[in-house]
């Protein structure tokens, strides 16, 4: 079904994870642990490596979903990416994470679109999701450059290490995407 991975330019993909990325991946985890977990709601139940190789093996085997995906510059991971469908086909939602050091370079921006071309295209959704905390200005800017319709304010619907927090709500209709 995939058509990871996708070449992002600039030396960067984006694939799917496999268990052969765990090291790596608890490595870059730990490192943004707490410039993420603000965000973050699976930091709070990620506390170990042996939990990160469980939700690494149930995302790898499910092949309905592009939840477990990474965006790697060089072969170096450096971030997380994910496509999870409505258990009906019609909508999907998208989250995304970078390390700091990759940051304001596009390669969320570029990997966010490669997924939207595969919700709408090979998923056939009718419908993508983007949640972003009210407050963080990073992760609202990919949606409002990608040109997604902002929906409205989603009360406590997020949580961090600072407890719960508002969302921003946006969403693309497969009609309103121009790849």
């Amino acid at each position: 079904m995939s058509p990871l991975p996708v070449d992002l330019g600039d030396g960067a993909i984006l694939r799917r994870l496999t268990l052969d990325d765990l090291e790596e991946l608890w490595a870059v985890v730990e490192h943004e642990r707490e410039r993420l977990g603000r965000w973050m709601p699976w930091l709070a139940l990620t506390q170990t490596i042996e939990q990160e190789r469980t939700w690494l093996g149930s995302v790898s085997a499910n092949r309905r979903s592009l939840e477990g995906c990474g965006v790697f510059v060089d072969g170096r991971y450096v971030g997380g990416v994910g496509l999870m469908p409505d258990p009906y086909g019609i909508a999907a939602e998208i989250g995304y994470w970078i390390d700091s050091e990759h940051e304001g370079r596009g390669l969320v921006t570029r990997a966010v679109g490669a997924l939207i071309d595969i919700g709408f295209g090979e998923m056939g959704v009718n419908r993508i999701v983007i949640r972003s905390g009210v407050e963080n200005l990073r992760s609202r800017a990919i949606p409002e450059r990608l040109g997604f319709v902002f929906e409205g304010v989603e009360r406590g619907g997020g949580r961090g290490t600072d407890g719960y927090h508002d969302l921003n709500v946006y969403s693309m209709l497969r009609d309103e995407w121009r790849p």
